[in-house]
């Protein structure tokens, strides 16, 4: 006798040996927070930032610059709502990263852009400056 395939039956059946335990309590309550991975490299002329930010909209992101200090901050949002049976596979949450910038930068031209999920970031940098010699004039009395 064939049996037709239910996948939500599967599907529940599967929440229901992953999310509760023995007694009915859930056990699967460890939320794994969001951090992107990002990728820094640097050269004479530019520091370069890439970070993965897949789901992610530009109104969800913030780069900030103070005090030699950047800082990326944004936010994954979870969109489904309280009452469906869920199995997250993805992380969310809100995530800080801030990185030290040298003196060499150049902090007015600074730029970012998103595109395909990956934020890139640039700065500028500035050549060192060299230790110059001054000259000296006499002066006439």
């Amino acid at each position: 006798m064939l049996s037709t395939w239910n996948g939500f039956t599967v599907f529940d059946r599967l929440l229901d040996d992953v999310m509760t335990g023995a007694g009915g309590a859930a056990t699967a309550t460890t939320v794994r927070g969001f951090t992107p991975a990002i990728d820094v490299r640097a050269n004479e002329n530019e520091i370069v930032f890439t970070a993965d930010v897949p789901g992610l909209k530009q109104a969800d992101l913030d780069i900030t610059l103070h005090n030699g200090v950047l800082t990326l901050k944004g936010e994954r949002k979870y969109e489904g709502n309280d009452k469906d049976k869920v199995l997250l596979g993805r992380s969310y949450g809100a995530f800080t990263k801030s990185y030290t910038l040298p003196d060499t930068v150049d902090a007015e031209k600074l730029s970012a852009e998103l595109a395909d999920g990956v934020l890139t970031w640039r700065v500028p940098q500035q050549p060192k400056q060299q230790p110059r010699r001054i000259a000296i004039t006499p002066t006439v009395k």
